[in-house]
């Protein structure tokens, strides 16, 4: 897998859209592809594929052999419920730095939820940076564009649905595709998809991914 390519699977894992374990690769139609060919360094002469003891991770969505940490996450809320109804606070008041502070950082990302992915195996060739700069950008986008768009009125949060099963690694669980369901100062339902993954550790739950 090429590090292009690594990184698009990435980001379909950070936006709850299910991959390998889920329902296989994304393929263009036949036709499609059949016309088209992008030169790769695969096509050359002698080339070999590097070895990947690891391969089988790609289909069951993660890596067996990632080791158990003790870290914990660092704030965010005590179940998915109360991190509904506090980005309803945080939304109530545009105050976009307290929905920053309900996001993973870049060092539980690191230490807990990145080696577990399948991207993070030697073969692919990726660090967690690389990664890391692509889900930071998005979850500042997301929160920002939250709040410009619907900060400021009074939400009162009503609950969270979920359109995808919840993703169980051994230290984390994700909970995608979700729709944060809440009742404006109008009386009005909203229902919101910017917040679409949350990461659970150990009781408690932060954001992990969002519409930029």
């Amino acid at each position: 897998m090429s590090a292009a390519r690594a990184v698009f699977v990435l980001l379909t894992i950070a936006a709850g859209v299910p991959h390998a374990a889920a329902g296989g690769s994304l393929a263009a139609p036949a036709d499609t592809a059949a016309r088209r060919h992008v030169p790769s360094v695969k096509d050359s002469p002698g080339y070999y594929p590097p070895a990947d003891p690891e391969s089988t991770s790609e289909r069951i969505g993660r890596r067996l052999n990632a080791p158990r940490v003790s870290k914990r996450f660092h704030g965010g809320a005590r179940s998915l419920d109360d991190l509904g109804r506090t980005v309803c606070r945080a939304l109530h008041r545009s105050d976009r730095d307290s929905l920053l502070q309900l996001c993973i950082t870049d060092d539980e990302f690191r230490d807990i939820l990145w080696r577990e992915f399948p991207q993070s195996r030697p073969a692919v060739g990726l660090e967690w940076v690389d990664a890391w700069r692509i889900l930071y950008a998005r979850l500042h986008a997301g929160c920002a564009h939250a709040e410009r768009d619907l900060g400021g009125r009074g939400y009162e949060f009503v609950r969270f649905e979920c359109a995808d099963t919840t993703a169980r690694y051994r230290n984390f669980k994700l909970h995608n595709r979700l729709t944060l369901v809440a009742r404006d100062d109008r009386g009005q339902i909203q229902r919101w998809r910017w917040l679409r993954s949350v990461a659970e550790r150990r009781g408690r739950f932060k954001i992990y991914s969002t519409e930029d």
